[in-house]
């Protein structure tokens, strides 16, 4: 019996160095998804930033169109101008060039971010899972050192005599018959009359209360029926419970 005690003992303490070693798991997991968050936010600045660098070069580009535009017409309408138009056109088709060429790589960066992003979610919907899995396996864990606890609790039950729990459980089955309701036999006993201590439930007392005479129903019809010992147990539970504040408190004729 001693060794089936220290070998149950030997789990118990096992199964807690292995639950510290979970939380230190857990501790680690949350720091992880911490910094997968943290990049994830940068993330979303960096692609906030490239779009709005996106609508301005759009933007931009726009607008070096239209000078296009308007440097072709310069250009039909006065002759004279010719060669100095055709170098700033030369210019502008240039700078437009560099801009689309700019906003190809803004949208090849704002792919490669939103790629990134949808990694990190896949990552973070893994550390996740798995950190469900780490807390379903404690749980289970904690469940069976639970069933330990108790197989040791009933084996030292068990070393301590079955006539003790026998006694014990006669002396429970004696004090549940006390709280119940003397009037009903059925709801607990909440309400204590202070001249005679009794005790009853709370809807007999107000059935009582509502009568005229307001007796103790028990002082009034099955006084003779109550024996001595269980009258002074009952005597020393009422007062327990009533320094306990665990009973209502009810004054009624005796």
């Amino acid at each position: 019996m001693q060794t089936q005690n220290q070998q149950l003992l030997q789990q118990i303490t096992e199964r807690d160095d292995y639950n510290i070693k979970l939380v230190l798991e857990g501790l680690r997991a949350k720091q992880l998804q911490d910094t997968l968050l943290l990049e994830k936010h940068n993330m979303e600045k960096e692609i906030q930033q490239a779009s709005t660098s996106l609508d301005f070069y759009n933007m931009k580009a726009a607008r070096i169109e239209d000078q296009l535009r308007f440097c072709s017409d310069q250009v039909q309408k006065l002759g004279e101008e010719r060669f100095q138009k055709s170098v700033s056109l030369e210019n502008t088709q240039k700078r437009l060039s560099d801009m689309r060429r700019s906003s190809h790589q803004v949208k090849e960066s704002l792919e490669d971010s939103q790629f990134k992003i949808e990694r990190s979610r896949a990552a973070l919907l893994e550390l996740q899972i798995k950190i469900e899995r780490e807390r379903f396996k404690k749980k289970r864990i904690e469940e069976e050192l639970e069933v330990a606890r108790r197989k040791v609790v009933l084996l030292q039950a068990k070393t301590e005599g079955n006539s003790m729990i026998e006694r014990l459980q006669e002396e429970l089955r004696e004090y549940r018959e006390i709280l119940k309701c003397s009037i009903c036999l059925d709801r607990p006993k909440e309400v204590v009359i202070t001249k005679c201590y009794h005790l009853f439930c709370n809807p007999c007392v107000h059935k009582v209360t509502e009568n005229r005479h307001r007796k103790c129903p028990i002082v009034q019809q099955i006084q003779n029926m109550m024996t001595h010992e269980k009258s002074d147990r009952e005597t020393v539970l009422v007062r327990r419970m009533l320094q306990d504040g665990l009973l209502d408190v009810v004054c009624l004729k005796h």
